[in-house]
């Protein structure tokens, strides 16, 4: 995946970049891309961005 087509982060993990919110990155539950039941390649919700989940293909 190219850094232009790097999915956003999530909103736990956007709040975790400020000051004293840092502990929410735990609370960030979009690790995996959640796909449209019977449908190829349409996607209901896509994974975090954030790098606190760690490289993901």
């Amino acid at each position: 995946m190219r850094p232009a087509e790097q999915p956003s982060a999530s909103p736990e993990c956007t709040l975790a970049t400020r000051p004293g919110y840092q502990d929410l990155h735990a609370d960030c539950r979009q690790t995996s891309d959640l796909p449209l039941p019977f449908a190829l390649g349409i996607l209901l919700q896509r994974r975090c961005g954030c790098l606190c989940h760690g490289a993901q293909p």
